[in-house]
């Protein structure tokens, strides 16, 4: 009984990460699968492998090359794939530098210090439910 309880609660939370758009993999999977594409349509018209496109979903490939044939094709733009904004612009410098660094993180440095932000940020009052 045990392990069938661990077992679905590592489904759902595998599930609950696939879902998540909070990252770059996270909003291509989302914006390809409203598509109704599988990732070996979205490779062919970008022209690269659905390996590729699996890297980038699972979160193996942060700073993919073609990330701007990624958005074309998928009719969004490359700085929602990359940040979750529309416009760059819409970032100051020093998101946009924390940002890059942010995208470097492997787990489970990125979870610390997801888990340390939000931690300030209700010691603070400010809104971090977003991040």
């Amino acid at each position: 009984m045990e392990l069938n309880v661990v077992s679905n609660l590592d489904m759902i939370r595998r599930k609950k990460e696939r879902e998540d758009v909070t990252t770059l993999g996270g909003r291509l999977r989302k914006r390809r699968k409203e598509l109704g594409w599988t990732q070996m349509y979205l490779a062919e018209k970008v022209g690269t492998s659905q390996a590729v496109i699996q890297k980038i979903e699972n979160g193996k490939s942060l700073r993919p090359r073609i990330l701007e044939q990624i958005a074309e094709a998928l009719g969004v733009r490359p700085a929602w794939l990359q940040f979750g904004v529309e416009e760059v612009g819409e970032l100051d410098e020093e998101a946009i530098e924390l940002a890059r660094a942010w995208s470097k993180l492997d787990e489970p440095h990125r979870s610390a210090m997801k888990e340390a932000i939000m931690k300030i940020g209700e010691t603070t009052g400010s809104p971090c439910s977003t991040i």
